[in-house]
């Protein structure tokens, strides 16, 4: 990551990831997928295809050509705050969409329009980076990394399992101490996590 994080963040984001998972009834290593996160927490996720608020040739460049153009927003009038997540991605990038945009929200980010009036896009580097990393730890907290891999789980389980890209996965194996915390168990302990 480019830029540093305050004090703190990371072990936050494990404790967010950690808690919900725990308000949902989950074992700390069980996948969430953000659509569910969402409805837990009362926000509202809509696709772009069906959204009324969207004009049929912006949804038709978004589907035929602008993949990258447009993933995800929330919408806040102050006290309402509604998802719209971009439904032409694959499945998998739609998750990480959504929880990307609750990461916003968990997070309390301002959030303000994405386009500024002279058209270009209203982007804070830092904010980004704070919801793509609490997005991520979301997906893939630690404790669910090291039960990866001390049980073995193949890259295509870790996908279809907990909703994420190949990428993803080795992003947040790459960010965190999971492979020797995996490690320093299993020398302890001598079998797989539970």
């Amino acid at each position: 990551m480019a830029n540093k994080f305050r004090h703190g963040f990371k072990s936050e984001s494990e404790f967010y990831a950690s808690a919900f998972r725990e308000e949902l009834s989950l074992a700390p290593h069980a996948p969430l997928h953000a659509k569910a996160l969402a409805e837990h927490l009362e926000i509202p996720v809509r696709p772009l295809s069906t959204h009324d608020g969207v004009p049929e040739d912006i949804k038709t460049f978004w589907l035929t050509n602008g993949e990258d153009t447009f993933s995800g927003v929330t919408i806040n009038d102050g006290t309402y705050k509604e998802i719209v997540h971009n439904d032409f991605h694959h499945p998998r990038r739609q998750n990480s969409d959504v929880a990307h945009e609750l990461a916003h929200i968990v997070l309390g980010h301002p959030l303000t329009a994405p386009i500024k009036a002279n058209g270009e896009r209203d982007y804070v580097p830092a904010i980004e980076e704070e919801a793509k990393w609490l997005g991520a730890t979301l997906l893939l907290p630690k404790k669910a990394l090291i039960y990866i891999i001390l049980n073995g789980l193949t890259i295509e389980t870790v996908q279809d399992e907990y909703g994420v890209s190949a990428s993803l996965f080795r992003f947040r194996v790459q960010v965190t101490d999971a492979y020797q915390a995996a490690k320093n168990t299993r020398r302890k302990y001598g079998t797989a996590a539970e």
